[in-house]
């Protein structure tokens, strides 16, 4: 049996095609989005005891993607040693075919895959946190088998309950980005009742996510954003505040002037004096960093005395340049945080569930249009999440 077509689940649950439709990188065309993520025919992978085979019937679009298909900061073929690479690290699907070992699961389920893979046999999976496996992977950048496919193949333990009131696209639109913006605040900075939190990126994947996280512990989330369009959005979300960065010249950049680095920090005093007309005269508990290499200075400058900076990757910029003074001196703290583990991923899942925490989904786009909503997502093209349909239903 070949592949099947696209937009549809076949009449006979479970039975599995040898090939399958996929969206693949190779090394030798590694680039911008359009040049290298390319449809392809593939076998269908092999199952393993303790995995799982999904129809996909949507996947989420992630920066990860764009940074598969570059190559940059690290090419993905130095994370695994399969000859191509399936990009994607959230999906919403089926449950089509299970390994030998698998309890929880059974054919024709439907699941959201979360993207954190360990190995589950060490102490740190087993009683401390899978995420301090020395195996642990985020599947479909770090693993090939990504969720840019007819079919993927999940570890058991990645899949979580689809929310029956959501449909596909908006069912693979949360996953990576809402545990981990979850993980950030709920497992490592420990939001509190009445935190000020600035948000950078609020209107982005993670931000939309984290706003509707502090309304629910009861914290104030100051949201920046990057053009007035976003502001009812976020808002919506649940903002306090909402601030426009482009009316403040506190970005960092390499090999800065003297005049440079003191325009840039006479901006950034001004964001901060902004941040305290809407938090009662109160710098921020908690910033909220994913940006990295732009506003990292600005975070650790803003935040207050015994703050926290919460960092989860760095879209800007991995090269960090700030002045540790405002650290040391005001004893605040860096916290790293990557993802989220299967614990975290259930608990934050019941939140959608039950209606709390709603996914904005900006825009679905088909399979062959794949490379396309990266490459918007590369150039900073979009709002909230990019969703695309493989095997769900035209409208």
């Amino acid at each position: 049996m070949k592949s099947i077509p696209l937009h549809t689940v076949p009449t006979t649950l479970g039975e599995t095609p040898e090939m399958m439709q996929a969206i693949v990188i190779r090394k030798e065309r590694e680039g911008e989005p359009m040049k290298s993520m390319v449809v392809e025919e593939v076998p269908v992978p092999e199952l393993g005891p303790n995995e799982v085979l999904v129809l996909v019937m949507a996947a989420g679009v992630n920066f990860n993607g764009v940074w598969a298909g570059q190559g940059k900061p690290v090419s993905v073929f130095r994370m695994h040693k399969e000859p191509y690479h399936i990009a994607g690290s959230d999906a919403s699907g089926i449950v089509w075919k299970v390994g030998k070992e698998v309890r929880r699961w059974k054919v024709g389920d439907e699941v959201v895959i979360h993207c954190n893979q360990s190995c589950g046999q060490c102490p740190e999976c087993n009683g401390y946190d899978p995420m301090a496996c020395s195996e642990q992977k985020i599947w479909g950048y770090e693993t090939s088998w990504g969720s840019f496919a007819q079919f993927t193949k999940v570890q058991a333990q990645q899949l979580v309950h689809k929310p029956t009131q959501l449909g596909w696209e908006e069912a693979a639109s949360y996953g990576l980005t809402y545990f981990t913006a979850y993980r950030m605040l709920v497992g490592r900075a420990q939001v509190k009742p009445g935190d000020n939190v600035l948000v950078w990126g609020a209107a982005g994947g993670l931000g939309i996510f984290a706003l509707q996280i502090c309304k629910i512990l009861g914290a104030n989330a100051i949201a920046v954003v990057s053009s007035p369009d976003k502001y009812d959005l976020v808002k919506s979300l649940g903002a306090t505040g909402v601030i426009n960065r482009k009316e403040f010249a506190f970005g960092f950049k390499p090999n800065e002037t003297p005049a440079e680095t003191k325009k840039r920090m006479d901006e950034t005093k001004r964001l901060g004096a902004e941040i305290r007309k809407l938090t009662d005269g109160r710098d921020p508990d908690v910033v909220f960093e994913h940006v990295g290499q732009e506003t990292f200075p600005a975070s650790v400058f803003l935040c207050k005395r015994f703050g926290k900076i919460v960092i989860c990757g760095a879209t800007s910029g991995f090269d960090l340049s700030f002045d540790v003074r405002y650290l040391w001196m005001r004893q605040k703290e860096i916290l790293g945080s990557h993802f989220a583990n299967a614990y975290q991923a259930e608990r934050a899942n019941e939140l959608v569930v039950s209606g709390k925490i709603k996914p904005v989904l900006d825009q679905v786009f088909d399979f062959a249009e794949t490379a396309h909503a990266h490459q918007l997502m590369m150039e900073n093209k979009h709002k909230g999440k990019l969703g695309i349909r493989i095997q769900a239903p035209n409208p």
